[in-house]
């Protein structure tokens, strides 16, 4: 209700149960009225070796002045489909901040469509992803800067390992009249195998002329400078890639 602020996380976890073939399709709303505050983290797993398939929907409707923070765990046994859409819908000086994290499932599509409804709203959207095998990953979403004076931002971090494939692929589109739009979108990618392989693109769509948008991707292997200078100080080999691999990480799961 409104006003209100939850005094502790709200859980929904999602547990995928089966030793055959099976699907599930969650659907969960989330209404945040005006002036309220909640936290919310959902996990997901299942079990290994069942080819199922689930398909989750989480919508959130952010009144004027609310605060929501979103946190998303994909832990999906090693043959799973996994799709996983989040749609939110922010009010006038709402904040939204939602991270995705991806480890499991055999191939996942993780997305998120947003609308700015109302002036002066932010939203912080934040991804990382760390795949091996022949892991598939795709992370796509849609900001759809419909008010003024909004601001957001979007970075997602991916590790690729063996011959698994991360994709992003994002869009910021400012509406006519959507002036004083602040949108910076970046996608960076770190590949541990001459065989993984990373496919970004990031778009911009602008029908206004008082903005400040932006957007950037690269991919790349690990700084064997940086390597050397932590193994040259008595770390070891597996002990500085590890380090290595975590600060990368770390910017793309800072709520």
């Amino acid at each position: 209700p409104a006003g209100t602020a939850l005094a502790k996380p709200l859980h929904l976890e999602f547990r995928d149960i089966g030793d055959t073939p099976f699907a599930t399709y969650p659907r969960v709303l989330v209404v945040v009225e005006d002036g309220a505050s909640a936290s919310i983290i959902e996990t997901r797993d299942g079990p290994d070796g069942v080819a199922y398939q689930t398909d989750g929907l989480i919508e959130f409707e952010i009144g004027d002045g609310a605060k929501v923070e979103h946190v998303a765990m994909n832990a999906a046994g090693n043959q799973a489909l996994v799709l996983a859409t989040v749609a939110a819908h922010l009010g006038r000086d709402a904040r939204f901040a939602t991270l995705t994290m991806t480890t499991g499932a055999a191939v996942s599509r993780q997305q998120l469509f947003l609308t700015f409804h109302g002036e002066n709203a932010e939203a912080q959207v934040r991804g990382a992803t760390m795949l091996r095998g022949q892991q598939h990953c795709d992370s796509t979403l849609v900001i759809n800067h419909a008010a003024p004076h909004c601001l957001s931002r979007e970075i997602f971090k991916t590790v690729l390992d063996g011959e698994s494939r991360g994709v992003f692929q994002g869009k910021i589109v400012v509406a006519p009249g959507a002036q004083k739009t602040d949108g910076k979108m970046a996608a960076h990618t770190l590949l541990l195998s001459e065989t993984a392989e990373a496919n970004a693109k990031p778009e911009l769509e602008i029908f206004a002329d008082d903005v400040v948008c932006g957007h950037g991707a690269t991919a790349g292997a690990l700084d064997e400078n940086l390597k050397f200078y932590l193994m040259a100080r008595g770390i070891t080999e597996k002990e500085s890639e590890a380090l290595l691999i975590e600060s990368f990480v770390a910017e793309g799961i800072e709520l």
